[in-house]
């Protein structure tokens, strides 16, 4: 592992987050990943370094962007689920904090290991559920038959779920009703 910190990220994420993207039908370079399914849910995973740490560190975020198939024919971007995954506490930049806080380059393997576990077994299985509940979502609103439509999602630590928050009068559910 090199001794700089810049270079340990840089490794961490080729070497140990990137591999299991690939793995999991992930598309990209550099920092920014996109995995379209067969019926056009995506999901985007982006590692954003942040300016903001102490000498001889690195502090990043994890950034999460993904949409239905639907969605995206809406509003022609990603943004119906999105947020960070949030680091474990060891990991973390501060207790409660979303950046990830690598404090030496030597530990960017443990880091890496982590980030890969939280996104393999959390993060991706969470995005799933999501998509396949704002797709139902989505389908119940659209043939009329909307009351589950408006209960509040189960928690998805890291993720802020959009749907969530619709209401009747909400543009898109009113654009789910006239497109059916």
């Amino acid at each position: 592992m090199p001794a700089d910190v810049h270079l340990a990220y840089s490794d961490m994420l080729s070497g140990l987050v990137v591999p299991l993207l690939i793995e999991r039908g992930f598309a990209g370079h550099d920092d920014r990943f996109r995995r379209v399914a067969a019926n056009g849910d995506t999901v985007a995973l982006s590692f954003q370094p942040s300016p903001v740490t102490f000498p001889g560190q690195l502090s990043y975020y994890v950034n999460v962007d993904a949409a239905t198939a639907r969605w995206v024919q809406y509003r022609g971007e990603l943004g119906q689920i999105f947020g960070r995954v949030q680091p474990g506490p060891r990991f973390a930049f501060h207790r409660g904090s979303d950046d990830w806080n690598l404090r030496s380059a030597e530990a960017a393997p443990e880091y890496g290991a982590e980030m890969r576990r939280a996104i393999d077994e959390e993060i991706l299985p969470g995005l799933q559920m999501h998509l396949a509940l704002n797709a139902a979502l989505e389908r119940a609103i659209a043939s009329g038959k909307a009351e589950s439509a408006f209960e509040r999602p189960p928690e998805l630590p890291g993720i802020i779920n959009r749907m969530s928050y619709l209401s009747q009068d909400d543009e898109y559910v009113q654009w789910l009703r006239r497109t059916g």
